[in-house]
């Protein structure tokens, strides 16, 4: 069923703010965890982090949410002003989040490191994150590479061909996570599971705009639950073995379709609230700075040992840095630069405008 734009805006603003406090809460639990409290509770670590792992939870809520909707950015654009949009959506704030690490952590990165991890593609060199997060936004540069190859050719508002690549990409993931199984290699799996829900997440789109005949509701539940069942043996095959994580397959199993679960429930709310639209505006700069501002910058204002007897001074200074900080570079480093996209792309506008008369 076709939903208001303005709510459905709504609405995804609020996962991507949920998200990004998903994230955060899994990477400060963890750091209490292996750092602070001797004797962790089991039962909160068994719902955020070991069973349901909130991480990954709102991880595959932000493949969803680009799924859903970076096409429709292509729809009203061109591949060029589509490049300039993402070039100064993502870019400054990444550069911020690098800029307070090296600034802020004990240990700085190499040049060689830092030089490729300012390019955002550097695990495609070999060349590891500087932050651990910034895994994602490489699969999310794969994807925009494949929207602007299919938006080219005309075939991304081909649904059926959008439909075909959809169970192309599920079957890809099975084919990798049993090589990885058999070869006992780090295969890159999630590029490929995360590709295949970027795409459910494209279909859903197509099913709630009702642009499409195709993608029927009958199509979107069949793709749903293909995606259900193939992401079992998926699961078990590439992270029944731990290269190094701690991964348990059950684990990656009931998050990604918790993932989903939450995904459909958000797409009913019809207003979500201020504070979730709010958290949702700052949600890039959240996930960005958790790391730096919430760990790095309590460490530098607290002793751990002081930390350790009194744990919950690290959990207020982790919201309070994190809000703060994401709030400052949203206002001061993403509003001003994504203006910036705006002007530059209505400049050239404009000056093509000119040129045709």
């Amino acid at each position: 069923m076709t939903k208001q734009a303005g709510k459905r805006l709504q609405w995804i603003d609020a996962l991507r703010g949920i998200a990004a406090i998903m994230v955060a809460v899994v990477h400060l639990s963890l750091f209490v965890k292996e750092s602070i409290v001797t004797h962790p509770s089991a039962a909160y670590y068994f719902i955020v982090t070991d069973f349901f792992n909130w991480g990954k939870i709102g991880v595959v809520i932000f493949f969803l949410i680009s799924g859903y909707v970076i096409p429709q950015s292509l729809y009203r654009s061109n591949n060029k002003n589509f490049i300039i949009n993402r070039l100064f959506r993502l870019y400054p704030a990444y550069w911020v989040s690098i800029l307070c690490f090296c600034v802020l952590s004990t240990t700085s990165p190499s040049f060689e490191k830092l030089l490729f991890n300012i390019t955002m593609f550097q695990k495609f060199f070999g060349v590891k994150d500087i932050i651990g997060v910034f895994w994602t936004l490489q699969i999310e540069l794969v994807f925009y590479i494949i929207c602007i190859t299919l938006h080219h050719y005309n075939l991304l508002r081909n649904s059926k061909f959008v439909l075909k690549t959809y169970y192309i990409l599920l079957v890809l993931s099975i084919v990798m996570a049993a090589l990885r199984f058999v070869l006992h290699v780090k295969l890159p799996v999630s590029l490929f599971t995360g590709l295949t829900i970027m795409f459910l997440g494209m279909l859903w789109r197509k099913n709630d705009s009702g642009a499409s005949n195709t993608i029927s509701d009958n199509v979107l539940s069949s793709a749903i639950f293909a995606f259900i069942a193939a992401f079992l043996p998926i699961s078990i095959l590439a992270y029944s073995k731990n290269f190094g994580n701690n991964e348990t397959w059950y684990s990656y199993y009931v998050s990604y379709l918790t993932a989903l679960a939450v995904f459909k429930l958000f797409s009913l709310v019809n207003y979500p609230g201020r504070v979730l639209i709010y958290l949702g505006s700052i949600s890039y700069s959240m996930y960005l700075l958790h790391p730096v501002f919430g760990i790095i910058l309590p460490l530098k204002i607290w002793p751990k040992t002081y930390l350790q007897d009194h744990p919950y001074i690290l959990i207020i200074s982790f919201w309070i840095c994190v809000l703060t900080a994401s709030s400052i570079s949203y206002f001061l480093i993403e509003k001003p630069f994504i203006y910036m996209g705006k002007k530059l792309i209505s400049l050239s506008k404009k000056k093509s405008f000119e040129t045709a008369l």
